[in-house]
């Protein structure tokens, strides 16, 4: 398997991860589920760092490699939460 195939089929990994867990209880959020933080002021704060935690941690996995970061920003936009980025 080339590289563009192996980037391509972690991508398609962390896609389903991420769709799955955001209706997941998330220690981070107070074992509530991103949706469900999404619905308050103080949810969307607590969920706008998670999914930047999320996006750090994508940035450095990718630093030094070829491989583009993992793009969460679906997530922003599914969740509502894009004013908070």
């Amino acid at each position: 398997m080339d590289a563009a195939a192996m980037a391509e089929a972690i991508n398609r990994v962390k896609d389903a991860h991420y769709r799955r867990t955001i209706d997941e209880p998330v220690p981070m959020l107070g074992n509530r589920t991103p949706r469900e933080c999404a619905r308050t002021k103080a949810g969307r704060k607590r969920l706008a760092s998670w999914i930047k935690d999320i996006e750090n941690g994508e940035l450095r996995q990718a630093a030094g490699t070829e491989v583009a970061p993992y793009d969460v920003t679906w997530m922003w936009r599914e969740l509502g939460v894009e004013g908070e980025r």
